[in-house]
């Protein structure tokens, strides 16, 4: 029943675990630091103590608990009013031993060992969906916030407003989550040598495109999409961005067929549009730049709505068009391009063969796959875009500050371990993502410590972990590894998830994987947290992750300055362009972090590069 949270502050883990509670939490000053506040001091300590002493604590709301330098926390689900200015001043500069366990007290010490040491410091916030990893981030951007004060407030209120902003595009509404981080964010905040805050910078991964097009059941899209569409409609504004009042668009309509009633008369999606109106305009996204991000999010919306049909002639069979062209032109008209250059780019493709160009038919299911290709193009080059934006407004005043002096402390935010009812591609790379915290975890926690006992003559009993070093091996491992096979059998023009699935069980002949009996489109991996079942349906293609040429050549003729950008400048992690969520970082889990070879499109792997701090 635990829902994990590593978050290491120089060696600093949190813990979330849900539990619902009824008693208030209380912090009566520095008497009241006991014993039971780090569970290092137990006679015993084994996992039976630790569960027995952390639901003794969390039954006085006592949230937080240490474990010599390891922050536990239980998630209480619930407002706790113990995150206010007072508590960061109770909590600022202060020994640890002088109040309660708190996640203020471990965004201190990364802080103060920044400055006292003049070393860069790096926080790790992962764990299950739903943990409350995203709180966390927020809370110690916040403590961060007020320890590092400076002269410029407009700065401070600019990096609070990034969190809420960025979520608002990279999270959803999940099964389990109604908040879910459906992309991974390492948010470096920048301080002078004294301490002041100067700057920050993000760098996202991994976002998960393919929910633009489709969710699953229980789920929804971007909180963007219902945001917005709220606050055009109270603004009565709905027309002008060919929205319609009564029916839902497709890529935000479910089963329920409550989406719109929900749109209308949900207090919350109306606040929350204004509060990322508020966002852009603190950060300093101009009005036109606001406008261009509105027109090109409804123009998705409309682009969802594009049918086709199939017509057959003399000569050809398979060939589509779009019987009724409202959407289209809708589409065209929000993304300022032409109705009748987007239809054909849909409906047909180029080919060049020997110096020859030839134009070939796309089916109706070829054209559908191209519309929702362009789609994930669009809100993930976006998404790209507003992350290079923010760090833009964001960066330090060269006039007033040295950057080369400058010290950072990273917050790493990623999605949680996940093991849905059904568990596609997005859900592997999410949980090889974990699995390489979980490495660094054992390394760092175990593996080094022990190392270094070694070596200073200290004699102490050896503690026996689970190293998931062989299993990460099987994911990244070239030419055999799980990955390498994936994007090998994804060059194949025949190929199919059958044949990939095939593929996996000829070569991964180890005790991590498995293919259940009478489920062809399925395997089976035994992570560091549990046994998971993969739904092997369209993997191949979310990991080719194509986007035709004829699509970018029209996109690029748009005259939304803010579109034509998008597909004319290359981006990366930091929002500079690449296509995210298809390749990954394919190295050896026995490589060190020094000799990591990147290879393909952004890499969640890329990620842990980050976390060597110096």
């Amino acid at each position: 029943f635990f829902d994990l949270i590593f978050s290491i502050v120089s060696g600093c883990m949190i813990m979330h675990e849900r539990i619902h509670t009824r008693r208030p939490y209380h912090v009566d000053g520095a008497d009241k630091y006991s014993q039971d506040d780090d569970l290092v001091n137990l006679e015993v300590l084994d996992e039976d103590t630790i569960i027995h002493q952390l639901q003794k604590r969390y039954a006085d709301l006592q949230i937080y608990t240490y474990v010599g330098d390891i922050l536990i926390a239980l998630n209480p689900f619930q407002n706790l009013n113990i995150y206010s200015p007072q508590f960061s001043k109770l909590y600022h500069g202060m020994k640890r031993s002088s109040n309660p366990p708190h996640i203020f007290a471990s965004a201190d010490a990364a802080y103060q060992s920044m400055v006292t040491f003049s070393k860069d410091q790096c926080i790790i916030i992962s764990g299950e969906s739903g943990a409350g990893k995203t709180e966390s981030a927020h809370l110690i951007v916040q403590h961060l916030t007020f320890l590092g004060k400076a002269n410029n407030r407009a700065l401070r209120e600019k990096i609070l407003q990034v969190n809420p902003l960025v979520e608002a595009f990279g999270n959803a509404c999940t099964a389990i989550n109604d908040n879910s981080s459906r992309f991974g964010k390492y948010l470096e905040m920048m301080f002078t040598p004294t301490g002041a805050v100067m700057g920050a910078k993000i760098s996202e991964y991994l976002l998960e495109k393919s929910r633009v097009i489709k969710q699953a059941v229980g789920e929804k899209n971007f909180h963007i999409f219902y945001y917005i569409y709220a606050g055009l409609y109270h603004q009565k504004k709905l027309s002008e961005y060919r929205l319609p009042e009564k029916k839902p668009p497709r890529y935000i309509d479910n089963e329920t067929g409550r989406v719109m009633h929900d749109i209308v008369t949900k207090d919350s999606y109306g606040r929350q549009f204004e509060a990322i109106q508020h966002c852009f305009k603190s950060i300093g996204f101009t009005d036109e730049e606001v406008y261009s991000v509105y027109r090109i999010l409804t123009g998705i919306l409309n682009t969802g709505n594009i049918e086709f049909a199939a017509i057959s002639s003399q000569h050809q069979t398979d060939k589509s068009e779009v019987p009724n062209p409202e959407a289209l032109d809708n589409a065209a008209a929000l993304l300022s391009i032409g109705s009748e250059e987007l239809q054909e780019a849909l409906t047909s493709h180029c080919v060049v063969t020997r110096g020859e160009t030839i134009i070939r038919t796309n089916t109706v299911d070829k054209a559908a796959d191209v519309r929702d290709a362009m789609s994930k193009a669009l809100y993930g080059r976006l998404f790209s875009w507003i992350v290079n934006r923010i760090n833009t407004l964001l960066q330090p005043d060269k006039n007033i500050c040295n950057t080369e002096n400058g010290m950072n402390v990273g917050i790493l935010d990623i999605f949680g371990f996940e093991n849905f009812a059904r568990n596609s591609f997005e859900q592997l790379c999410i949980n090889i993502a974990n699995e390489q915290i979980q490495f660094y975890f054992n390394q760092h926690i175990f593996a080094l410590e022990q190392m270094e006992y070694q070596n200073e003559g200290i004699d102490a009993a050896t503690v026996e972990y689970e190293d998931n070093r062989p299993l990460l091996d099987m994911f990244l491992q070239k030419p055999m590894g799980l990955l390498s096979l994936l994007d090998e059998e994804s060059r194949f023009p025949q190929a199919t998830d059958l044949t990939l699935v095939d593929k996996f069980e000829d070569n991964l002949r180890c005790k991590y994987f498995w293919r259940p009996k009478g489920v062809e489109l399925s395997f089976g991996i035994q992570h560091y947290a549990g046994k998971v079942l993969y739904d092997a349906s369209a993997f191949l293609e979310k990991n080719r992750d194509t986007l035709p040429a004829d699509i970018v050549v029209v996109l690029r003729t748009s005259e939304n300055k803010l579109l034509q950008q998008l597909f004319s400048s290359p981006l990366t992690k930091t929002g500079t362009f690449c296509n995210s969520f298809a390749y990954f970082a394919t190295f050896s889990a026995t490589s060190s972090f020094e000799n990591l070879v990147v290879s393909g499109q952004t890499s969640a792997f890329q990620l842990f590069l980050l976390l060597k701090v110096s």
